[in-house]
This record gives structure tokens, sequence and C-alpha cells, in this order.
């Protein structure tokens, strides 16, 4: 139980440590989102200004200079088309560096987990089947002679150590059980709160980013003499940038912590029904009955 809370209590702690950590960038993120915007240049004094319908100096350059650029910058995007993903992730602005150190955190916590259930052998498929059959042959000597010939799998650690402190009472067994599956369970369940923080707080700091990409957007139709589809696109960009950032984070941060709840949750209904079918042997070899 003892070690079952220390866990608990550094799981908190680092759900607490990764929410400030998110915190303070996205107040850097609000801080540097609010550019000055460009003044007009001061006019200087005598300087000749263009007549009312005189078209000026930059409106006399050809005008076939811009399906030029727009053929290089075409030319441009598909010679860089690996970088395309690099660009997106600029393009998001300071936002994705948030959602990046998101996506980091859940990666490195599914590698984590994939590594201690692979490495551990919680159970097999047959070792309930095997142990209810030892018990219907032999009864506890039969369930034992099974227990030692899976000592290796977790769940014959927890029921031995159930037995060890049972001393033939069904409720010490169970309590022992209970104690020594807590401490399992726990650490099985290690680094699962911090996936689902992942997955809570990414399309968070995503719609964050669509409502600041629109307040860019609105920002900049206020400073535009006219309005066209130019002055908005960079501001809805960003909003939809962060947007599919944030579910592209937490889409896999969720996945990866359903599946890894499901078996410690499959795990934990294993050993529940494995130590019923011991506590009934149990209670038939006290005389006690079974409510």
């Amino acid at each position: 139980m003892r070690n079952y809370l220390s866990s608990l209590l550094r799981e908190k702690k680092i759900v607490l440590i990764l929410g400030l950590t998110m915190g303070s960038l996205l107040f850097i993120q609000l801080e540097q989102s609010n550019p000055l915007q460009a003044q007009p240049a001061p006019q200087v004094e005598g300087e000749e200004q263009p007549a009312e319908g005189e078209p000026s100096a930059e409106e006399e350059k050809p005008a076939e200079a811009a399906p030029a650029e727009e053929a290089a910058e075409s030319e441009t995007d598909s010679e860089s088309g690996g970088f395309l993903l690099w660009k997106y992730f600029q393009a998001g602005g300071s936002f994705m560096w948030v959602l990046f150190v998101a996506g980091m955190i859940g990666l490195a916590v599914f590698f984590e987990r994939i590594y201690f259930f692979t490495t551990r052998k919680l159970t097999n498929r047959t070792f309930e089947q095997d142990l209810i059959d030892a018990l219907n042959t032999k009864g506890l000597d039969g369930a034992r002679d099974i227990l030692a010939a899976n000592e290796k799998l977790t769940i014959s650690k927890i029921l031995n150590e159930g037995l060890a402190v049972s001393e033939g009472d069904p409720e010490h067994f169970s309590k022992g059980v209970e104690r020594e599956a807590g401490g399992y369970l726990a650490l099985a369940e290690r680094g699962l709160p911090i996936l689902a923080a992942v997955s809570t707080i990414a399309p968070l700091v995503g719609f964050l980013g669509t409502v600041a990409g629109m307040v860019e957007a609105f920002d900049a139709i206020a400073n535009a003499d006219s309005v066209n589809a130019k002055v908005v696109a960079g501001g809805i960009k960003v909003a939809l940038l962060t947007t599919a950032g944030g579910l592209i984070v937490a889409i896999p941060a969720m996945t990866f912590f359903q599946y890894f709840q499901s078996r410690v949750n499959a795990f934990a209904t294993e050993v529940e029904q494995a130590a019923n079918h011991v506590y009934k042997e149990l209670l038939k070899k006290t005389g006690k009955v079974a409510a």
C-alpha cells in the first residue's frame, strides 16, 4: 500500500510539472503572438506625393512579373516537397512548439509502456483454466503446483503472496492478494495519467491557437483599407494548422491510453477471478460457506 501511494504521488507530481511546463510555454506564446503592427512610413517634408488617380512607382511594375513570381514559388514548393510538414509547422506559429513538446512526452510514455508490457509477463491465456483444473483435481496443492510452474508470471507472485500470509484463512488471503495486487497495478498504470493529460491538453492548445489565428485575421481586417482573401488568409491558416496539430497529438495519445488502460483492466480482472477460485477453495477447506 505504501508503494502504491508513493507511486500515485509521483504520478500527480509528473502531471503537475507537465501542466506548469505547458502553461509556461503558452504564456510565452501569448507574449510573442502580438507583434507590433507595421506603421506607415512618415512623410518627408517636401517629398512629392503622387496625384490622385496617378499610378505610383510600385504600381508601374510590369504585370508580367506576378506570373513569373508565382511560377518560381510553385517550383520552389515542388522541389522542397519533403519539407512540407516543416513549413506547416512553422506556419502554425509558436503554439506548434507546445504541441510538439506534448507529442514528444506522449511518445516517450508510449515507448516506455510498450517496453514494460513486453518485458513483464503479467499472465498467459491458459493460466486461469489451468488453475481451475488443478483446484478441481488436487485442491490447494494443485493450485500451488500451478503457481510454482508459472512463478515468473506476475499473477502467480500475487497469489503466492496471498497464500503465504493467509495461514489457511480466506479473509487473510483476500487482504494479502488485494495489497499485493495494488502495488503491481500501480506499477502497470504508471505513465497513463500523463497520456491522459496530453490527450486532453493538446486539443485545448490547438483551439487556443485557433482563437489566436482568428484574432490575427480580424486584426488584419481592422487595419486594412480594403478586405480581400489575402488579408485574412494568414490568420485563418494559423487557426486551421494549430487545430489540426492539436488533434494529431491528441488522437494517438488517447488511443495509446485506452489500449494500455484496457490491458491493465484485463489483468486486474484476471487476478480477481483467479483469487476468487482460490478463495472458494479455502472456504471449502475451512468448512465455511461462500456468500
